[in-house]
């Protein structure tokens, strides 16, 4: 279960919006109960979408997620990962149990993850983050800027006062975030150029469902695709609409490729024409929706990727899809729910 909570985690906080935006992320987590059937700790890594490193406190043994890191990375490298991962496991396992005791949660299972991270930008710019939650809840973050901690209730004030006393950790935190992390993003790039770079177009499909309450939903999937950025909108006699739309995630199909799907509900008397229009990479192909169909064989109609299309950006806050973008880049915590 927390291997695919980390996993939606990772798809729904990927790269920003652009196909020349890149990240690096660690996710780590620990668990107050590994009884559960979950370890007591897992720290996960990710490029981009892809899965690049793994470790477990059953495991205990950093391994390569990817073919291209397994070649290019030699014994050494995970042997020295894997000693500073037990290290880690040590520290989260002391520390989440001192949040316990100060949130005074003696029993039941409870949550520590961290996050950190860097994005390099289409201008060559290049961000970091670096932040902690307890229970799925932000907990601290950590400001490289101010070179300070940002707590977010009275116990995350004892950790920000205990964390701020020592300035050298604080700069090599903001260091590495700044260049190492960067560094090790554009060498992983370079390994994994080949399945990075690729571009594998989507495969649609459509449905029309009649419901008992009179409304007839509009259902247009795409799937099979790569990159994950991608563009799904309704448009109602020739003009794109938003209201009454409902976006599924983008989530891995477990393939390498990628799947998501866009909803509308219609009045099934309306004699309106309605289109689902799917923007991928440099092409954009038009669905034509038959209403009155219970099951549908959609007309796909591929345009050139010339042609220009007015497209509406959703925004989801926080390193998302290009679909789910509407604005300014900005990092918060997707919070992992708790059994």
């Amino acid at each position: 279960m927390i291997f695919f909570l980390l996993h939606l985690l990772m798809t729904s906080a990927t790269q920003g919006g652009d196909a020349m935006t890149h990240s690096l992320r660690y996710f780590r987590l620990g668990v107050s109960d590994p009884n559960q059937g979950i370890p007591e700790f897992i720290s996960v890594g990710y490029v981009d979408s892809h899965p690049i490193t793994s470790y477990n406190s059953d495991r205990r043994q950093k391994m390569p997620q990817a073919s291209w890191m397994a070649e290019n990375l030699g014994s050494d490298h995970w042997e020295k990962y894997t000693q500073l991962l037990k290290g880690w496991q040590q520290t989260f396992k002391v520390e989440l149990r001192a949040l316990q005791y100060h949130y005074n949660h003696t029993g039941g299972f409870h949550t520590y993850q961290r996050m950190i991270g860097c994005e390099l930008l289409e201008d060559g710019s290049a961000t970091g983050f670096l932040q902690y939650a307890y229970d799925g809840r932000d907990f601290i973050i950590f400001d490289k800027d101010s070179l300070s901690w940002i707590a977010v209730d009275n116990v995350a004030r004892l950790t920000k006062q205990t964390w701020e006393t020592n300035r050298n950790e604080l700069r090599y935190q903001k260091n590495w975030l700044e260049t190492e992390c960067i560094a090790w993003l554009k060498k992983f790039l370079d390994f994994g150029k080949d399945a990075l770079q690729r571009t594998e177009t989507p495969l649609l499909s459509g449905s029309c469902k009649k419901l008992s309450t009179g409304i007839t939903t509009l259902i247009c999937k795409a799937y099979g695709f790569y990159p994950p950025e991608i563009t799904l909108t309704w448009i109602k006699n020739g003009e794109l609409i938003t209201q009454e739309t409902e976006y599924g995630d983008i989530l891995p199909s477990g393939d390498g490729t990628y799947q998501t799907w866009v909803s509308l509900e219609i009045d099934p008397q309306s004699k309106d024409h309605y289109s689902c229009q799917v923007e991928h990479n440099d092409f954009v192909k038009v669905l034509h929706v038959p209403v009155e169909s219970k099951s549908i064989s959609l007309l796909v109609e591929i345009v050139s990727g010339l042609t220009v299309f007015v497209l509406f950006l959703i925004g989801m806050g926080i390193f998302v899809y290009r679909r789910k973008q509407s604005g300014p880049k900005e990092v918060s915590y997707i919070a992992t729910p708790v059994k």
